[in-house]
């Protein structure tokens, strides 16, 4: 050990109130001491001199203070997972593609002029005027088809049934 390191250990015990008085904290005051004599330390191996060796270590203290604010304000807040892993599931996307595949069974399942209706205006976004002119009804019969056939797939998709068992039970 130089001389210069053992004048920086002198002061270690001024620079960890400094830090102590600075956080409030014991624990941290101590990472941050031992930080600031770190860098006191490497600072005089590399050749340069401390002519103030307090003020230069109660200076890095506040330097290491700095620096630990502004990398815990870069990382944002420390959550602990317990308490926030309730919140964090996400239901897997198998049973939103086993319930469209069941919507798509549904639809197919619907009686033709249901079916040519539903596809039409609630799968394939057309108007109801020209799904009226392409299927050669009058418009009141399309929105007559189309509400039978969603309030038919409204009771087949809450009741879980099969399509095939509801077109049977129908």
């Amino acid at each position: 050990m130089t001389i210069t390191e053992m004048q920086a250990k002198e002061h270690y015990s001024s620079v960890q109130r400094t830090a102590r008085r600075l956080v409030g904290n014991r624990a941290d005051a101590d990472d941050i001491a031992q930080e600031a004599l770190l860098r006191a330390i490497v600072y005089v191996r590399d050749g340069r001199k401390v002519e103030n060796w307090r003020g230069y270590l109660n200076r890095i203290v506040r330097n290491v203070i700095a620096d630990d604010y502004a990398r815990k304000k870069r990382q944002g807040p420390v959550v602990d997972l317990d308490d926030v892993q309730g919140s964090l599931g996400v239901l897997p996307n198998q049973y939103q593609r086993h319930r469209i595949h069941e919507m798509q069974d549904a639809i197919n399942a619907l009686p033709e002029q249901q079916h040519d209706v539903v596809q039409m205006i609630a799968v394939d976004g057309m108007s109801y005027r020209a799904a009226a002119e392409r299927l050669g009804v009058p418009v009141g019969t399309v929105m007559s088809r189309l509400f039978r056939g969603r309030e038919t797939l409204k009771v087949r998709m809450d009741e879980g049934q099969a399509p095939e068992a509801a077109a049977v039970a129908a």
